[in-house]
């Protein structure tokens, strides 16, 4: 009779577990349908702005943040982004549209640009910007989650003057022709264990001209390293690498002195050309 009644309470306690699983399924399911949307975030952040505070003064540097508004928010708004808030010198948005943030991203990075060659500051002031696609906690006017923290680090991880994608932000655009993009580097983020995978968008036409000869010039185009696994195979690829790297690059080396090609930086120098549209 006791054991009976033993497996009755087993049976029962199986039965109430399912039931809550079940339930708690049906809960997480309409929470993700309800509070969650797959967006792509983006991170600004002001470098330069301490230095002009403590060289030119807060009324300076108050303007300067007022001229920074006017070219974030208006990007933000015409790219059919929602700007979320400011935090410090840095800025949160999100966009339906991948492609509208890096867009929006461009537009920002020109405006700051012609910001710089009109010489209202004496400091250069460069923006960092970095963005990651993902699904979101969306609540009210505020904006929750990993994606939000990764692209946070995905702005931390660009050097000032520079545009930072995720790989799964690249991977969303609509239309990979419209800006020019193309894999930078692995990145290590705080918080996370394994790299990511940044690509760098180019805003400049020059240094667009400049990275694509570059290119075109390199034996092996830069790309993302291949994931683990490949052993003998990713020896192979490695060592006709290196054979085709000597045909390309040797006789620049070991032969008669080429006349150094100018290369500029965003991360050193202001001076692009006017901005352009879209």
């Amino acid at each position: 009779m006791a054991d009976n009644e033993t497996q009755g309470d087993t049976a029962t306690g199986q039965l109430d577990l399912e039931a809550y699983l079940e339930q708690r399924e049906k809960m997480e399911s309409m929470f993700a349908e309800k509070f969650t949307r797959t967006l792509t975030v983006m991170f600004t952040d002001l470098k330069g702005s301490t230095a002009i505070a403590e060289s030119q003064g807060d009324l300076v540097s108050r303007t300067l943040i007022k001229d920074h508004n006017q070219i974030v928010f208006p990007a933000v708004q015409e790219n059919r982004g929602v700007f979320i808030k400011s935090i410090g010198d840095g800025t949160l948005s999100y966009f339906e549209s991948a492609l509208d943030a890096v867009r929006a991203a461009v537009r920002i990075q020109q405006g700051m640009d012609a910001l710089n060659m009109s010489k209202k500051f004496k400091t250069p002031v460069l923006m960092r910007i970095g963005m990651h696609t993902g699904r979101c906690v969306v609540e009210k006017n505020d904006i929750f989650g990993d994606v939000v923290n990764t692209a946070s680090r995905f702005e931390s991880a660009a050097h000032p003057g520079e545009i930072y994608l995720s790989e799964d932000t690249y991977n969303a655009l609509e239309d990979k022709s419209e800006i020019y993009c193309r894999f930078a580097e692995q990145v290590m983020l705080k918080g996370k264990k394994e790299p990511y995978n940044a690509y760098k968008a180019f805003w400049s036409r020059q240094e667009v001209e400049i990275d694509m000869q570059n290119q075109a010039n390199a034996a092996v185009p830069a790309a993302p390293p291949p994931k683990a696994g490949g052993g003998k195979f990713v020896w192979i690829g490695v060592a006709a690498a290196v054979v085709l790297l000597l045909a390309f690059v040797g006789p620049r080396f070991f032969g008669a002195s080429q006349p150094s090609e100018d290369k500029r930086s965003i991360s050193h120098s202001v001076s692009a050309p006017p901005a352009e549209g879209r």
